[in-house]
């Protein structure tokens, strides 16, 4: 038995309650990409992300994604890809105080979008709406009595899927210096529960520009989840560290 499901079987013979995602935790996101342009208004893009719920410590999530981005003119853009994303979920109580075991999970999200963009001076105003579907797989999950010893029936998370609606509003500051600061805010709205909020996110950094093709990026995420997002498979708050290159 891992030392996880020790703790959350003291947990649970002191109280028969659900356990909630800790608020005070902090991960780590590291992410690579690459964008290839075709002409002046076609790209194709790649990216590799990983996740983690304590820094350096477990691994919340890894994935992979490819998109293609048209630019119909300077203002717009339109988007669509595909990620695949693999999600680790640590032990948890259920509401009647068993014990779920860590476990994985895969999903494949598809998503399609398209992205305004304003110049004023410095200031690079933008606004993204995005569609995606995401598909997560089924898995069976070993679950335990309170005790953390004794096995019960494996509980069955049935495949499903979830239609997300994004809005990001984001500034960026083109300033004279290798530095390009960024903030944005964005909603995800649940389509298939009457565009209920699901989450949101706050995000704020900046571009670190090592020369016309390679760049670093560096931030803070902060993230909101409703109070029946039952799917949490990431941390409140993370140190955000990106690699773009263009080939």
């Amino acid at each position: 038995m891992t030392a996880s499901i020790a703790v959350l079987s003291s947990a649970a013979c002191l109280s028969q309650v659900s356990v909630d995602s800790d608020p005070k935790d902090f991960g780590l996101w590291g992410e690579v990409e690459a964008e290839w342009g075709l002409g002046k208004k076609w790209s194709i893009g790649a990216d590799f992300e990983v996740r983690t719920q304590d820094v350096v410590g477990s691994l919340a999530r890894w994935s992979a994604g490819l998109g293609v981005e048209f630019k119909p003119a300077k203002f717009l853009s339109l988007e669509s890809g595909y990620s695949l994303i693999d999600s680790h979920y640590v032990p948890s109580l259920t509401s009647k105080g068993n014990i779920l075991d860590e476990y994985w999970r895969i999903k494949n999200r598809f998503y399609a979008g398209a992205r305004l963009k304003a110049k004023w001076g410095i200031v690079r105003p933008s606004l993204r709406l995005r569609y995606q579907l995401t598909a997560k797989s089924e898995v069976s999950v070993a679950k335990y009595k309170s005790d953390g010893v004794t096995r019960k029936d494996n509980e069955l998370k049935e495949s499903s899927t979830e239609n997300i609606a994004r809005t990001k509003a984001a500034l960026e500051f083109k300033t004279n210096t290798l530095l390009t600061p960024f903030a944005s805010f964005e909603l995800y709205n649940d389509l298939g529960d009457g565009l209920s909020l699901d989450k949101s996110r706050l995000n704020v950094g900046t571009d670190i520009k090592l020369n016309k093709r390679h760049a670093l990026s560096v931030g803070y995420v902060r993230t909101f989840y409703s109070d029946d997002n039952n799917d949490n498979d990431g941390c409140h708050n993370a140190l955000s560290i990106g690699y773009k290159i263009k080939m």
